[in-house]
């Protein structure tokens, strides 16, 4: 136990006393890992699902919910890096009128460009977009599946580096999804419109091979 504490020492004393480099980001490549939560938009049964069922409110509203993914990082400059990723959003209920109707997660896939600042010696603020693939996946409040289609939008994020060495850094990651609405659909029938519009609060660590 206690080789192993001394090995731990050892390793985390090299790591954070190495130099930090945020200026280094040109031609590298860096993988990415992330975990935070998503807070998501109000969605809607569809006005016939609400007449035929007699229904008073047509809202369907939920809460935060866990996100996480990863991706990959490619310096093509000083200031500019192109980034691809994905994203994971735990399944989470919509209820209406207090009730549960709907359970839904997703999958994120992303393509984007980063403007990055230079702060200071270790630390990189960026600013960045890019286009986005939306996988949904629904079951109703009987854990039937339903079915939803797939949709393109895009997001728009900020966030900042800090590099402890060369090749670690700590990630702070802001960033809002839009996409089109999303018809919720059973036997064929739109019963509800969803809209996947987000805020997505994420902190993770990039490891940079090169």
């Amino acid at each position: 136990m206690k080789k192993w504490s001394v090995l731990f020492a050892i390793t985390l004393l090299a790591v954070t006393s190495a130099k930090a480099d945020a200026e280094s980001i040109a031609g590298r490549i860096g993988i990415t890992g992330q975990l935070g939560f998503a807070t998501v938009a109000t969605s809607n049964y569809s006005r016939d699902f609400v007449a035929s069922n007699s229904l008073s409110d047509e809202k369907l509203s939920s809460g935060s919910t866990f996100a996480g993914g990863g991706g990959l990082i490619l310096g093509l400059t000083r200031n500019v890096a192109i980034e691809a990723g994905a994203l994971y959003l735990a399944p989470r209920d919509y209820k209406n009128a207090g009730v549960k109707a709907l359970e839904i997660e997703n999958v994120d896939v992303s393509l984007g460009l980063q403007l990055r600042n230079n702060v200071s010696e270790d630390i990189a603020a960026y600013l960045g977009g890019g286009v986005d693939v939306l996988l949904s996946s629904v079951k109703d409040f009987s854990g039937n599946k339903g079915k939803a289609d797939t949709v393109v939008g895009g997001h728009v994020n900020v966030g900042g580096d800090y590099f402890v060495s060369r090749h670690i850094a700590l990630n702070l990651d802001l960033r809002g999804l839009i996409f089109p609405d999303v018809d919720l659909k059973s036997g064929g029938t739109t019963v509800a419109e969803y809209d996947p519009i987000s805020f997505v609060g994420l902190v993770g660590v990039r490891f940079f091979l090169n």
